[in-house]
């Protein structure tokens, strides 16, 4: 073992020095790739975390490594000696399952939002290209909305991203094709701001949609969405959020957030483990017909999205549902 490796695995271990586990309770971590409080992504999976722990009696860790590289493998490595079952979160925890895993093979591992090919790692993945054509469907019709003094006339709505990875391409897919499925003449702005922590980085290119026509945001980006957020709030227009449900943000300004369940998949993992009914190397897949992804309907939400617009997005969502509308999974 290298100097640095042995490091950074004492410095993982100091870390769950607090954290002593046994006798008959299910032990799981709930490893992320960024920090909690993101109000989104992060979040919505610890939701669901807060629940097994209170319903199912286990004994639970969140583990933070804060996007920093050099804490995935080590953090991944001393969860795996210490936890039934790892939950990872994040794209770039992929290279730390792959590596970690195979060599606790007696160790269950989940890893969200990306699909591969190891060993008895199980992986969860979400349609997110359905709900984001159900918000795409939504934004086309809210920028050319008579009489709403937060649109204008032109139709044209935007999209702003995290980090320009493999599954933002599926978000973008979605909206894309919801808008036009509404409005074939739309046009739809797409940015990428380059990472997940950067609220001013999101703002700015929020504002720069803004200025070239963009009256309806959706935001894909993390903790960098409420830069997003708050630049529809400032700037007296609409924007979308992403994950968990992001209305109270601005209420003014949020129409609605297009919800990724991950609450409900940490939960039903956790829930098959402890009754001896999970799966090992499967790839479970959560869509709007499984109640992973979905629309948020909040009070400011029913407020800001009129009647006749919900009714369309209801009937756009049986459609989805019953395969007569085919969502694409991906774009270039």
């Amino acid at each position: 073992m290298g100097k640095r490796l042995g490091l950074m695995l004492c410095a993982a271990m100091v870390l769950l020095a607090g954290t002593a586990f046994g006798g008959d309770k299910l032990s799981v971590a709930l490893i992320i790739e960024g920090q909690m409080g993101d109000e989104s992504f992060y979040d919505s999976a610890n939701r669901g975390f807060e629940k097994a722990k209170a319903e199912l009696g286990i004994d639970g860790r969140v583990i933070e490594c804060n996007y920093d590289p050099a804490n995935y493998v080590p953090y991944m490595a001393t969860a795996a000696k210490r936890f039934d079952l790892v939950l990872s979160v994040g794209f770039g925890m992929m290279d730390a399952v792959a590596e970690v895993a195979p060599k606790f093979p007696d160790t269950d591992f989940a890893q969200f939002d990306t699909v591969g090919e190891v060993g008895h790692v199980s992986f969860v993945d979400f349609k997110q290209n359905e709900g984001s054509f159900l918000v795409g469907a939504l934004a086309a019709m809210m920028t050319t909305r008579e009489g709403d003094p937060r649109v204008n006339p032109e139709a044209v709505i935007g999209i702003v991203c995290g980090e320009d990875i493999p599954v933002m391409y599926s978000f973008i897919a979605g909206y894309e094709q919801g808008a036009k499925y509404v409005n074939p003449d739309v046009k739809i702005l797409r940015g990428f701001v380059g990472r997940w922590d950067d609220p001013a980085g999101g703002k700015e290119m929020t504002l720069n949609q803004h200025k070239n026509g963009a009256d309806v945001v959706y935001q894909v980006a993390g903790g960098t969405g409420e830069g997003i957020i708050a630049a529809a709030k400032e700037g007296g227009f609409y924007a979308i959020g992403v994950d968990s449900p992001q209305e109270h943000l601005a209420p003014e300004a949020v129409l609605t957030s297009m919800l990724k369940r991950l609450d409900v998949a940490v939960y039903d993992l956790i829930e098959a483990k402890k009754e001896d009914r999970y799966q090992r190397g499967t790839v479970l897949r959560y869509g709007i017909k499984e109640g992973g992804v979905d629309l948020s309907w909040s009070d400011s939400a029913l407020k800001l999205v009129p009647e006749d617009v919900r009714a369309k997005l209801e009937d756009l969502k049986k459609e989805v549902v019953s395969g007569n509308i085919e969502v694409a999974e991906t774009t270039k």
